[in-house]
């Protein structure tokens, strides 16, 4: 894993939504580093599936991010979700 990377986002996407992606991918890393307030997480994953709508598409970016960063959205998705701290993370690779 390169610590440079490009981030896996859709060409039809407009600016709003990359921002919107770019920040969710940001508190993946954020989580997996130094861990993040879960309810700041779970609001960007809440933005993210607003973009990202369909299973298949998630499962399809959280794949490509996994591939460039090393970072697991599934897993800090569900440690979020499962959680019952305030914080989650930093969570290992």
């Amino acid at each position: 894993m390169s610590e440079n990377y490009a981030y896996p986002l859709e060409a039809e996407w407009q600016i709003e939504e990359i921002t919107t992606v770019v920040a969710f991918y940001t508190a993946v890393e954020t989580a997996y580093l130094n861990g993040i307030d879960r309810q700041l997480f779970l609001n960007q994953y809440h933005d993210f599936k607003q973009i990202v709508k369909s299973k298949a598409e998630e499962k399809q970016l959280t794949k490509k991010f996994l591939q460039v960063s090393g970072f697991d959205m599934y897993v800090a998705v569900k440690a979020a979700q499962t959680s019952d701290r305030k914080r989650i993370g930093p969570l290992s690779k």
